[in-house]
């Protein structure tokens, strides 16, 4: 299972990423994301909403007509970084007279309008009659094989799609093929024609005359600069590579230290190696941006993050951290495993509590951030549309409809009483991380394709204890309550305040204790902190 989106024939799919999150000074997620995204609110929401259904929907009903997946023999020629623009000319085997262009990607939309002067040639290279039926759109006379066409790359309008649709400024840019190429796509031979001074990353394979063999041209990316700085690495038996360009507060051998702590975490809970080799590349954002703001993609072995600059190098840093161990935790989950259809409430919400458990292990965060990260999903999820409806399968299939803040808050909330309730059940001998090890297991590269759905779900009851939780929190619509449900783990919710606070139990049990103790509990920092709060309660005005 990897990245998903919406092509033109059809296939559902939804991009991996994270976008516009912000981070307290620890690097912890702030559970900000905005229903659907922060910069589409209301009416033009729901509309584009329908719109995509709708475009979804007249797809479908002429799958069948659309060419099958061919190999493409490609030059992408650079012609100018600004204004963005590159020529593309190629040769599809096979030939097609019904020609289409990617017109959405995940939230961006408008994509196929980029498209400009298209044109088809026969195999012998005469001009074939070209109809365009609408933007991204094309009808050919006669069947062509070979075919040019120019490409407008601007930064697009919205800061979050910056990690998820291609793009070139004066200094560097993202080369996606999934959003240019002809569609449907499969395998693809791709030559780079770069301006002068300019260079190319890419965990894609390089043959001697310098094109690329793409294996899978839906999940490559191509980093190109005029200045990347690269570094490479090993991490068990995955070659990675860091690609940076841009001013930052931490150099590139911290962040590459910092990914490589990450990796080997992921790859030690998780057990294997996720990838043969991994990309990560680090750019500013190619628009004017707040610091604190990020948009990232784990794109089949390539995790592109585009970040704000941050003038503090503790903040920085910890905002670099924070996108990272989520990122690439999706190495694992779901781009390694051979998983279909739409989890993305558990690859992304429940990847979320996963992501702030290696935080803690890495020190970034304490167990006091562990509890406010609780209450702060508990409220989320309170106040998210849905929140008492649909199921998480469910609010994965309408995740671009309004439902995104349920598959983030919800799954992340349903993750954190999943792992407690285990630990419980197992005496602390199993978490959810013993889940991810499992699907691993199961469904690592190389053995048959599953439905995502029913694989984790199976995967999540089958832990002892666990069958009716996951009946009611994950398949089901139960409500949750958060009080009584955290009262068997020594945990309570701190009376008063307009939002929700969890603190632990004036008397846990010894069992109770042990659980917490697991998760970074002090029982002496813990009394410290009550005294302090009760000295501070007597000196307020009552």
């Amino acid at each position: 299972m990897e990245e998903r989106t919406l092509n033109s024939a059809g296939q559902n799919r939804l991009p991996l990423h994270c976008n516009l999150i912000g981070l307290n000074d620890r690097g912890m997620i702030n559970s900000k994301r905005k229903d659907e995204r922060v910069y589409v609110k209301g009416a033009v929401r729901r509309a584009r909403g329908l719109f995509h259904l709708g475009f979804a929907l007249a797809w479908l009903l002429c799958a069948a007509c659309v060419a099958s997946a061919q190999t493409l023999d490609v030059k992408i020629g650079v012609v100018s970084a600004s204004p963005a623009r590159v020529h593309i000319e190629g040769r599809r085997q096979g030939g097609a007279t019904s020609w289409s262009f990617r017109n959405f990607y995940g939230g961006a939309s408008g994509l196929a309008e980029r498209v400009e002067n298209f044109a088809l040639a026969d195999e012998g290279g005469a001009a074939v009659a070209v109809n365009k039926l609408a933007p991204g759109e094309f009808t050919a006379a006669k069947s062509a094989t070979r075919f040019s066409y120019d490409l407008k790359l601007d930064a697009p309008a919205f800061i979050s799609d910056a990690s998820h649709v291609s793009w070139l400024n004066a200094d560097r840019g993202l080369l996606m093929p999934a959003d240019f190429l002809p569609q449907p796509l499969a395998s693809a031979k791709v030559e780079l024609d770069m301006l002068a001074g300019w260079s190319v990353s890419t965990v894609e394979t390089k043959n001697a005359d310098g094109t690329f063999d793409v294996s899978d041209a839906e999940r490559a990316v191509f980093a190109v600069g005029r200045d990347l700085r690269e570094r490479r690495w090993r991490v068990g038996g995955m070659t990675t590579a860091l690609v940076a360009d841009g001013d930052w507060s931490f150099m590139d051998e911290e962040a590459a230290g910092s990914a490589d702590e990450i990796l080997k975490i992921c790859e030690a809970m998780i057990g294997g190696t996720a990838r043969q080799r991994a990309l990560i590349v680090l750019f500013p954002l190619p628009q004017s941006a707040a610091g604190n703001l990020w948009s990232a993609e784990t794109r089949g072995s390539t995790v592109v993050l585009v970040s704000g600059r941050v003038p503090s190098k503790l903040a920085a840093k910890a905002q670099l951290d924070g996108s990272l161990t989520h990122e690439l935790f999706h190495l694992w989950v779901p781009n390694g495993l051979m998983l279909d259809g739409e989890y993305d409430w558990f690859y992304e919400g429940f990847t979320n509590y996963e992501a702030l458990r290696v935080a803690m292990r890495r020190g970034q965060l304490t167990f006091q951030d562990y509890l406010n990260t609780l209450g702060r999903e508990y409220d989320s999820y309170r106040s998210a549309r849905g929140a008492k409806e649909i199921s998480l399968p469910e609010a994965s299939q309408r995740r671009w409809s309004g439902s995104t803040a349920l598959v983030y808050h919800k799954g992340m909330l349903v993750a954190f009483l999943y792992d407690l309730t285990l630990m419980r059940e197992t005496n602390g001998r199993q978490s959810l991380g013993d889940v991810y090890r499992e699907l691993f297991r199961r469904y690592g590269k190389g053995g048959e394709r599953a439905d995502g759905n029913r694989a984790v779900t199976d995967a999540l009851g089958g832990m002892p204890g666990a069958r009716d939780f996951v009946a009611r929190y994950v398949e089901g619509t139960s409500e949750i309550v958060l009080e009584p449900l955290i009262e068997n783990f020594g945990l309570r919710v701190e009376p008063g305040g307009a939002r929700t606070h969890v603190g632990v139990a004036a008397s846990p049990d010894r069992a109770q204790r042990e659980l917490l103790r697991k998760l970074g509990y002090n029982e002496s920092l813990d009394a410290e902190e009550r005294k302090l709060h009760e000295r501070l309660k007597k000196r307020l005005p009552q």
